[in-house]
């Protein structure tokens, strides 16, 4: 489906001492964050500065690397990765909206997992066609924002007869893309969202610590841009522009990434008013985007272009 990125082996460090954030015993899992950030302390587990991060912030790490090992932090909470050492490379919005891509990792799992336990109708919520393609548009998100962060991060113009382009998409529309995703993921939880059980306090903790992640980066914090502001750099673009683009398509399926529903973004109105006159993807995608995440979650793979593995049960 995809091309495989650079180096994990610094991400996999990070994924094993950190262990399986869904294990109730693990004290750096979802469980033990969140009791401590109700407490007001820091987690009792191992510091995410510590986790395989050493030389990071003296630039001894590749900056593809260190983007997974964020990633690797990041989807268990970006408050407390951001607060371990704060080793980047570019902007701070740049190295934000690419580790967040962990994020919704986290918590497009999260959504399928509570999907596949609730019933509805007398049947499994999972099966309602609707939900499927709601979790498929926003897995098409993510690799839309992994493509752009990935290519940002080996310093790959992916527009480059648009000076600047690129760099804006990745400063302005890729926090978009992250956060609406997460948003309507938070609607696919149902009336149950809100609910102090399960995995549901986890899903409010990430949608609230990448919120604040992403924009504070681009000194807004806890804003998006308003809506105006971000349309006019993307001015004239369209979203062909962006899922043909050569350095794109080498790296994900065009087919896949035009099942976004973040790439409507890209135009003014839609900035304006998110979801007027978007494009229908194509049944198709959506199925092939649908069972990639099944997989990927079943065999305990990340969902990004690296498909790297993960200490996640199942």
């Amino acid at each position: 489906m995809t091309t495989t990125t650079g180096s994990t082996a610094l991400a996999a460090t990070v994924e094993e001492r950190l262990g399986d954030p869904y294990d109730t015993t693990n004290p750096n899992g979802f469980r033990a964050i969140l009791a401590a950030r109700e407490a007001g302390q820091p987690p009792a587990g191992e510091p995410f500065s510590a986790v395989g991060m050493n030389g990071a912030e003296r630039g001894e790490v590749d900056p593809e690397s260190l983007m997974h090992a964020l990633r690797a932090g990041y989807r268990r909470s970006p408050t407390l990765t951001r607060s371990c050492g704060g080793a980047q490379w570019g902007s701070g919005a740049v190295t934000a909206g690419a580790a967040a891509v962990g994020t919704l990792d986290s918590g497009l799992r999260m959504t399928l997992r509570h999907l596949r336990a609730r019933r509805l109708y007398g049947a499994a919520a999972i099966d309602i066609p609707q939900l499927r393609a709601e979790l498929a548009g926003a897995y098409a998100d993510l690799l839309l924002c992994d493509t752009l962060t990935t290519l940002a991060v080996r310093n790959t113009d992916a527009f480059p007869a648009r000076p600047d382009a690129h760099d804006r998409m990745v400063r302005i529309l890729v926090p978009r893309v992250l956060q609406g995703a997460m948003d309507r993921l938070s609607l696919a939880m149902g009336s149950r969202f809100y609910i102090r059980e399960g995995e549901h306090p986890a899903f409010q903790l990430l949608l609230s610590e990448m919120q604040s992640a992403l924009f504070a980066a681009d000194g807004r914090p806890g804003r998006p841009p308003n809506p105006a502001d971000a349309a006019a750099p993307l001015s004239g673009m369209t979203a062909a522009d962006l899922t043909t683009a050569p350095a794109v398509t080498a790296l994900c399926d065009p087919e896949l990434l035009a099942a976004a529903p973040g790439h409507a973004l890209i135009t003014r109105a839609a900035l304006i008013t998110p979801g007027r006159g978007t494009p229908r993807p194509s049944q198709v995608a959506l199925e092939r985007l649908y069972a990639e995440l099944d997989r990927r979650c079943d065999t305990g793979h990340s969902l990004d272009l690296a498909e790297r593995p993960l200490p996640d049960r199942p």
